[in-house]
């Protein structure tokens, strides 16, 4: 049995706090406080500054939904209140309690009122919130192995096991809004962007003051306000600086700046989401223009704010950000004359590539390496674990984190089914910890989860998996999730995938398909013709046309030199594209072959008829004393060359170009079967850090001849997209645009699709391949 080939897999290492999503509680009229409260434990929790609070009414509102896919948390946390926090938002309630059940006086009532006060509160609301924390946790695919949760609860008391407390990493004091001022929209529109913090205070903040402070974020006065006596470097508990963090961002692109209409539980939750995919958002629960617009329209002129809202329509959004735009008090030139600096779009349109990632500022991006094995499938296996390994400013006894490990040329889409069976190994414990895909690569929880002896060692406390990169096959297959869909090579992809094992890589095929070459392997097509060519350099067989140096160097099309086309056919041909040979013909049989270099000798035996014949003289072709060299093309070769194979080769390369996708996975044709029933063929699939991405290359500019096959064509690729993962769709095509009969039937099956509840996968056209691509994303 021959040894499996060996590599070293290059890693990028970084630890990070958890991302986390914690679920409010939304009872009847009281949506703000439950958020508040909700606001004020996250902001007790290190890491803060990365996770969001969405309130259990919104978890399944579509916009919301999908911007919480993207976040990719590591936990989905039900916020349980203690019954001091109930209290505390509803006066009287243990009291009531305490009179129900007839204590009320002396030091039972006292020592049973201290007791129920640490105890959590299991009102309707909260038993709400965790079914909405479990919808959605089984919908993101968190930390969760088979019926285990690593985390369901965030409760207002700490549990070290679970959670790092922020004071326990923290350097400098943290404040934020006390929890007590935060009985507004306006009010939280201001205490989402600094945190929440439990304390008393008797400031009385104006709707203005709070509304200022919305707009100006963290550079408002009013947190200085607040904290009159607070020490100097002292930290917003929801900034990245109190938790000795950094946003991290792959998007070379300046940051969009984001405006949340409405005051519903969804505007909320969208705009606390969008502030940790987009950057720099504010929420304006309030309808009516006023100062504090100052701010929101402030800043460069080229700046466009991007306004959008959960809640209204856009056309109910374009209304109330026009007529904050007309009434706005700071103006440089009349309305009438100024461009108007705000773009209103649909949530569902806003697009979430390129998230920030909230890392420990003191443990990223350093380099790391693993000795991994190469499967057969393409997959990495690592052949050791990771040592235990401990960031700067991190306690083991004290701190739990996540590391992350990112391989620049093997990326991982975060999708939902890259859970822990298909990143760690075949014999790896699978109680250890809870590893999965994101960020790119691959995380897991910092500590053992299985059994830790007392008085363990650092490295039989901390967990080190061994862990697999899926290969871009195994991904699709993965993301297919069930049984009965099938994913195999199709005649194409087997072409392609030979072709590329022939040059040794699939950089190599792409760049063949953009190179002078592919025109010149096109001359060995049979419909090609002999024009230029002298007498005998050129044969037309059975089978293809064959190629002498004569007839290939009389090909002016390549831009090559001599020489340099010399070593061109000379490494094809080591390389088993071009294969070295005569044209001999048979004695016994009217038929003339080509005969590959190593099948011939002096006695050679006919193809066709099986007769042994002699080489001499009158047996090959052309006639003459000696015979001449030919050239054919390998079989493979001929067949992707003849059904226009470099279409979705340069669409590839053009994407590995993009610096999202530089260091892609690609995976040539394949065709996706349900229950053995061939659905759609696929030119291509990408996978890279943020997404995976299936593609249809058209050489022309249409999906089909008629209405209903366009139709139909663009239904099988949605459908197929839908399969594998909710995966993303490109469509490529080598003209310089689709044609717009293609354009309507696409956005005719979006509509279609929406109609009947089906997703609908995010659509982008790349035209003109091979002259000057353009990727552009089709609005819907």
């Amino acid at each position: 049995m021959s040894e499996q080939p060996f590599t070293f897999l290059p890693l990028s290492y970084a630890a990070r706090p958890p991302r986390i999503v914690v679920v409010a509680p939304n009872d009847s009229g009281g949506w703000i406080e439950w958020a508040a409260a909700a606001l004020a434990r996250l902001s007790t929790v290190w890491g803060c500054s990365g996770s969001v609070v969405v309130p259990s009414s919104a978890v399944r509102h579509p916009a919301v939904e999908r911007c919480l896919v993207r976040l990719n948390p590591d936990h989905v946390l039900a916020y349980t209140p203690s019954w001091a926090m109930r209290d505390a938002l509803n006066p009287g309630t243990i009291d009531r309690l305490l009179a129900e059940r007839g204590i009320t006086e002396g030091a039972d009532a006292e020592q049973f009122r201290q007791m129920l006060r640490k105890e959590p509160w299991n009102g309707s609301a909260v038993h709400e919130a965790e079914e909405a924390a479990d919808r959605l946790r089984s919908r993101l695919g968190t930390n969760k192995r088979e019926d285990l949760i690593q985390c369901s609860h965030l409760f207002d008391e700490d549990n070290a096991r679970e959670l790092t407390a922020l004071a326990a990493v923290a350097t400098a004091p943290s404040i934020g809004v006390p929890r007590r001022l935060v009985t507004t929209v306006d009010a939280l529109s201001y205490a989402m962007h600094v945190g929440i913090e439990e304390s008393d205070t008797d400031t009385q903040i104006t709707a203005k003051e709070w509304r200022d402070a919305a707009t100006r974020s963290t550079e408002s006065p009013l947190l200085s306000q607040l904290h009159p006596d607070a020490i100097e470097g002292a930290r917003a508990v929801r900034s990245h600086e109190a938790g000795l963090c950094v946003p991290v961002s792959r998007a070379f692109r300046p940051r969009q700046r984001v405006a949340v209409l409405g005051d519903q539980p969804e505007d909320f939750a969208l705009a606390e989401a969008l502030r940790q995919i987009c950057g720099p958002v504010t929420w304006l629960p309030w309808t009516e223009p006023g100062l504090s617009d100052m701010w929101l329209f402030s800043g460069r002129a080229s700046d466009q704010l991007l306004v959008t809202s959960a809640s209204l329509s856009t056309e109910e959004t374009q209304e109330r950000i026009e007529a904050r735009w007309d009434k706005r008090p700071v103006r440089q030139i009349e309305p009438e004359e100024e461009e108007r600096r705000f773009d209103v779009m649909a949530p569902a349109d806003i697009d979430l590539a390129h998230p920030s990632l909230v890392v420990l500022k003191d443990a990223w991006d350093q380099p790391r390496s693993l000795p991994a094995t190469v499967e057969p499938d393409g997959s990495l296996q690592t052949s050791l674990s990771l040592a235990a390994e401990v960031p700067r400013g991190l306690d083991p006894d004290k701190h739990r984190w996540q590391v992350m490990l990112s391989a620049a040329n093997h990326p991982l889409p975060p999708l939902t089914a890259l859970g822990s069976s298909t990143v760690t190994t075949s014999d790896q414990n699978p109680w250890e910890t809870f590893v999965r895909a994101a960020d790119g690569g691959i995380t897991y929880w910092s500590h053992r989860f299985d059994f830790v002896p007392s008085g363990a060692s650092l490295a039989g406390s901390l967990a080190s998996p061994k862990l697999t990169w899926p290969s871009i096959r195994r991904i699709l297959q993965v993301a297919a999730a069930t049984d009965d869909i099938g994913i195999i090579p199709s005649p194409a992809g087997k072409r392609a995938a030979i072709t590329q094992r022939l040059l040794g890589s699939r950089a190599a095929l792409e760049a063949l398909a953009a190179s002078p070459g592919w025109p010149l392997l096109r001359r060995f097509l049979p419909n090609s013709e002999s024009d230029g060519y002298s007498e005998g350099s050129w044969w037309k067989l059975k089978s293809a046309v064959v190629l002498s140096w004569e007839a290939i160097s009389a090909h002016s099309a390549t831009g090559w030199e001599l020489s340099e086309l010399r070593e061109q056919i000379d490494q094809w041909t080591s390389q088993g594209v071009l294969r070295r040979g005569l044209i001999p013909g048979c004695a016994h049989c009217p038929i003339l072959e080509f005969y590959p270099l190593a099948d011939i000798s002096q006695i050679y035996r006919c193809r066709r008829c099986g007769g042994d014949n002699q080489l001499t003289k009158d047996r090959w072709k052309p006639a003459a004393h000696e015979p001449r060299w030919f050239y054919d093309l390998h079989p493979a070769v001929l067949e992707l060359v003849m059904n226009d194979g470099d279409v979705p080769l340069l669409a590839t390369q053009y994407l590995r170009t993009q610096y999202w996708a530089r260091q892609a996975l690609v995976c040539e044709e394949f065709e996706l079967l349900k229950d053995g029933n061939r659905i759609v063929e696929m030119d291509f699939a990408v996978a890279t850090t943020e997404e995976l991405l299936l593609g249809e290359a058209k050489s022309n500019d249409s999906l089909g001849d008629s209405p209903k096959a366009r139709r139909r064509e663009a239904s099988k690729l949605m459908e197929g997209c839908a399969l594998v993962g909710e995966a993303g769709l490109i469509l490529a095509t080598a003209k310089t645009q689709w044609s717009e009969t293609t354009i309507e039937a696409i956005r005719s099956e979006i509509e279609g699709r929406r109609g009947a509840g089906k997703p609908v996968p995010r659509i982008s056209l790349l035209t003109g391949l091979g002259l000057s691509p353009q990727l552009t994303q089709l609005t819907n």
